[in-house]
């Protein structure tokens, strides 16, 4: 079923394009959701990490937890992308994300502050994985391509972290009225926005585009491929 789904795209310029185009889109709606899941929650890690613990001697903790959770997370999406194609790895590193945003939630909300670090580690999943998601648009690219759909998903990622940031204030507002507390109110849109990227990749990245270069590299050797003479 999959082979059939790709090999309509192996022997077509015309179905490859269009395929690149759709992937370009996906790419640029996950980037920008990824970027306001990121921009809109680690601004206000510190502030939630000081007022549970009344002290900013650990200010810099969850900065540091963020980054560790985010590098680790780099190197199991970049496997699990390898081993299963993009669109599993990336949708898992998004969701992990949402995940940790809705833990930073709940530690907030209970006062706990071994889960806010604890989630904050996994939180750091969608930045890494925004990161890698924007390569999937250049999958498909030929060489004069390349460069600009990697300046299109940067923009993109711009724009959600812009957005981010200008929805603190309002997230903040929400969050005490449905009787949370107000810092927690950027994670809301944090975990919103992570599972949307997430949710956007895993239902419409298919067939996988970087499945689908492989295919019509593997097709182009193969025709490229001198055959073997007949031996009398």
């Amino acid at each position: 079923m999959m082979e059939n789904s790709i090999d309509q795209y192996v022997h077509s310029k015309k179905a490859q394009e269009k395929l690149y185009k759709k992937s370009l889109i996906i790419v640029v709606l996950s980037q920008i959701f990824g970027g306001a899941g990121l921009a809109a929650g680690i601004i206000v890690g510190a502030l939630i990490a000081k007022d549970m613990l009344g002290t900013e001697s650990y200010a810099g903790l969850p900065a540091a937890l963020f980054t560790l959770g985010s590098a680790l997370a780099a190197f199991i999406v970049g496997r699990l992308s390898q081993k299963y194609g993009r669109r599993f790895g990336l949708s898992s590193g998004f969701v992990a994300g949402g995940i940790g945003a809705v833990g930073v939630i709940i530690a907030t909300t209970v006062g706990n502050v071994l889960l806010l670090f604890f989630s904050l580690f996994i939180y750091g999943a969608g930045t890494s994985t925004n990161l890698q998601a924007r390569y999937a648009g250049t999958d498909l690219a030929n060489e004069k391509q390349r460069a600009t759909a990697i300046s299109i998903a940067m923009v993109s990622t711009t724009f959600g972290a812009v957005a981010g940031p200008n929805l603190v204030t309002p997230m903040g507002k929400f969050a005490s009225f449905i009787n949370i507390p107000s810092l927690a109110g950027p994670f809301i849109l944090a975990a919103v926005a992570y599972f949307l990227a997430g949710f956007i990749l895993l239902l419409f990245l298919r067939p996988v585009p970087l499945l689908v270069a492989e295919a019509i590299e593997k097709n182009r050797l193969k025709k490229k491929k001198p055959s073997t003479p007949k031996q009398k």
